[in-house]
């Protein structure tokens, strides 16, 4: 299931290499969310890292100020959030 929403992205890194034998090639995005309140053990917010696409969605990113408001296309799995657009919107408004 694929859904749109403006988040504030804090950050991204990226790897590509080998580790015991398997190749990696990533970005993550480090993003801001509220965290769940219904445990009452728990309150604000939290970074939730999301991926998106290989290691050379990276270069794409390096030019904005982070942290930045982006409207990005989330597409619903199993194994959780997987970023399959990214959109700028301005830098992110102080929490």
């Amino acid at each position: 299931m694929q859904v749109k929403a403006n988040l504030q992205v804090v950050g991204a890194k990226a790897f590509k290499g080998d580790v015991e034998g398997k190749h990696y090639d990533s970005t993550t995005l480090f993003v801001l969310m509220d965290v769940s309140e219904r445990s009452g053990t728990a309150i604000g917010q939290n970074v939730v890292e999301m991926k998106f696409g290989t290691s050379d969605e990276l270069a794409k990113l390096k030019a904005l100020p982070f942290p930045v408001q982006a409207e990005l296309a989330l597409n619903l799995t199993t194994k959780g959030y997987e970023v399959e657009g990214f959109r700028a919107l301005s830098p992110a408004k102080p929490q």
